[in-house]
């Protein structure tokens, strides 16, 4: 059995849903999972941007979106330090900890998507390179099973009405997901949920998991 099941991939696009059902379905198989998420934004970062929230800054579009262009020269080298730091006690408690205690984690975010989501948040498409992107992918074990969700732009959209989505935004996260997988040669199951059931997803899904 797979350590680690890791779904990946835009906001949007099924995620949480399938990590949710795939949990349910090991448990019942009689399996020990430890279902988790491992976003951006931890301990000082979260820290940080609740006490911006008290200013007048609107947080839901920082986290989209990044800062203010006034805000963004001065402190985004501090904020990826601020970030990696923060990232690590979570990817350790959340991840490292239960698998070492036996458990399968299930997972819809982790590494991947913090470097995606940091690289636009600090306008630097470069954070998905280098010695610390190369870090964060290393922790990805060996055994584990990546499946990278996608859909149709316009139908992300029309599934997240609520939040502060852009084609423009989309897009970015898209490309950025597979230049990642392209640069750190990560194998993945692809899975576009567009116009695809539910139910055929998690066949998929499942299919892959007992072929360990």
């Amino acid at each position: 059995m797979y350590k680690l099941i890791y779904f990946f991939g835009p906001d949007g696009t099924g995620k949480t849903t399938h990590a949710d059902l795939i949990s349910t379905r090991l448990k019942l198989m009689g399996f020990r999972v430890w279902r988790t998420s491992v976003k951006q934004h931890h301990t000082i970062a979260y820290l940080l941007l609740k006490l911006m929230n008290l200013g007048s800054y609107d947080i839901q579009i920082i986290n989209y979106y990044g800062f203010p262009e006034r805000l963004a020269h001065r402190i985004n080298r501090l904020w990826k330090m601020v970030e990696f730091f923060g990232l690590l006690p979570a990817v350790f408690y959340r991840v490292y900890l239960p698998m070492i205690l036996g458990y399968v984690v299930v997972c819809d975010r982790y590494v991947l998507d913090s470097l995606v989501t940091l690289s636009y948040f600090l306008k630097e498409q470069n954070s998905v390179l280098g010695i610390f992107a190369r870090f964060l992918v290393s922790l990805i074990p060996k055994s584990s099973l990546l499946v990278f969700f996608d859909a149709d732009t316009e139908v992300i959209m029309l599934r997240k009405p609520n939040e502060p989505l852009s084609v423009e935004l989309i897009t970015y996260y898209k490309r950025m997901y597979r230049i990642l997988l392209k640069i750190h040669g990560l194998r993945t199951e692809k899975v576009n949920t567009t116009d695809v059931s539910i139910q055929n997803v998690q066949k998929k899904i499942a299919f892959q998991i007992k072929q360990v």
